[in-house]
């Protein structure tokens, strides 16, 4: 999912900022790559969940509010925004079920792997997108730091530097040969 979030930071000419602006890229930016999406706003007590992503229709519906709080850089809220871009752009293309019980409700996905599962793939979507590797290594010793610069959520902050390092460890191991020497 990271490669594909920083190929749509690229195309969304965010790929070198700090703080994405999620709610233009949903407003204008995502319907000039795919003219007919369009982003609705309902009213709360019209919506169940936060926000419902229909790619068969072209199509997030978002709560007001969270949209208001999103257009304040509330930072659950743009993270809610980003996990709709990644199923809208992950999932249109595949006709994917998006786990709902004839209720509406979200079925149980937690058997599912992470390749499986398109809730995990939207929240890692969302995670890249807005606070890519190369940023949350740029802050690893500070991650209330990385929150407040791509106005994420502190856990979310927090994994993007594990991930980071993670990263960055592994590159350096498999840039040596196998006596650690180049």
């Amino acid at each position: 999912m990271m490669v594909e979030a920083m190929k749509y930071r690229h195309e969304f000419d965010m790929a070198y900022v700090e703080l994405v602006d999620i709610v233009s890229i949903l407003e204008f930016r995502l319907v000039e790559r795919y003219p007919n999406f369009r982003l609705a706003i309902k009213a709360d007590a019209e919506m169940r969940e936060d926000a419902l992503t229909e790619p068969h229709l072209d199509r997030i519906t978002v709560r007001r509010s969270v949209y208001i709080a999103a257009c304040e850089n509330d930072v659950e809220a743009r993270f809610t925004l980003a996990h709709e871009l990644g199923h809208y752009l992950l999932h249109r293309e595949k006709h994917v079920q998006m786990h709902k019980d004839q209720r509406g409700a979200v079925q149980d996905i937690a058997g599912m792997n992470a390749d499986e599962s398109i809730e995990d793939q939207a929240d890692m979507f969302a995670r890249h997108f807005l606070a890519p590797p190369s940023l949350a290594y740029q802050h690893k010793s500070d991650p209330e730091r990385l929150a407040a610069v791509a106005r994420i959520p502190l856990r979310i902050a927090r994994g993007n530097i594990t991930m980071s390092k993670w990263r960055e460890s592994y590159s350096v191991r498999n840039q040596t040969g196998p006596s650690g020497t180049q």
